[in-house]
């Protein structure tokens, strides 16, 4: 039990690292392209402050919109690869996991809210371009669609770090696994995600940490399904990783007294 409370611990802190990385990398691809636009842009830990915006053409400002969520995507794609490449690794390999999930989902999750917040990437693109309402329905599903068949995917994923037969080898034993390394992370990881996000910038900032991992879900029950799982040979996965638990403090410390006080980039 201490060694599945240790995989927890150790993914928690791996999920917190992936999504506070993907934020800044989302948030600094929307300040880049404001730069690059003279948009006069103002980076925050969870948001970017345009100063100048009165001159930037239509073309512009969706081009800045859709930065972040592009960003995210190419996240989602190009460390999956990389994640398939260097599977088995122990906790470098979970980390690149939640890391390309979390790219995926940011990416998904704004399609799927498009319609609904406005002032998300998405939603402000579909404003500017002044979209029809059943295209912004139809994107919505297929961002739904695609982020749950993502999700039954990432069952055997997370199963394959397991590295003892008697956490996998029954459907309740493997539900309870996934539980340990997919729910509990994601539900602790929120909660700390939605303090480091604090002060509130855009309601859609604050839900955003708890309900992007809803899709969890899916595989957490799905694992029962799963059979032959593959053993991990690295045990390292279930002792607590002091060093990610530093680089997590330290990522941190820049988060609320680096970002979170804003940095003017113009």
């Amino acid at each position: 039990m201490k060694q599945k409370l240790n995989i927890t611990l150790n993914s928690s802190v791996l999920y917190i690292l992936a999504f506070l990385i993907t934020t800044i990398i989302h948030e600094l691809s929307h300040a880049f392209f404001g730069l690059l636009n003279n948009s006069e842009p103002v980076l925050y830990h969870n948001a970017v402050h345009h100063l100048s915006t009165d001159l930037l053409s239509v073309k512009q400002q969706v081009c800045i919109a859709l930065a972040g969520p592009v960003a995210s995507l190419l996240q989602g794609i190009i460390i999956g690869v990389v994640f398939l490449k260097t599977r088995k690794q122990g906790l470098l390999s979970l980390f690149l996991l939640w890391f390309s999930v979390l790219g995926f989902s940011n990416f998904l999750g704004y399609l799927m809210t498009g319609p609904i917040f406005k002032n998300g990437d998405i939603g402000k693109v579909f404003l500017l371009l002044n979209s029809p309402l059943i295209l912004q329905i139809v994107v919505a599903f297929i961002g739904a669609a695609i982020l749950v068949f993502i999700a039954y995917k990432l069952t055997t994923s997370f199963l394959n770090f397991s590295y003892q037969k008697k956490w996998v080898d029954t459907k309740q034993v493997r539900k309870n696994f996934s539980f340990h390394i997919i729910i509990l992370p994601w539900l602790m990881g929120s909660f700390i995600v939605t303090l480091l996000y604090l002060p509130v910038v855009a309601i859609v900032s604050i839900i955003y940490p708890v309900m992007s991992g809803m899709i969890f879900i899916f595989p957490w029950q799905n694992a029962q399904r799963i059979e032959n799982v593959k053993l991990l040979n690295d045990k390292k996965i279930g002792e607590i990783s002091f060093l990610s638990i530093a680089l997590l403090v330290l990522l941190i410390i820049v988060f609320r007294f680096v970002l979170a006080p804003g940095i003017p980039l113009y």
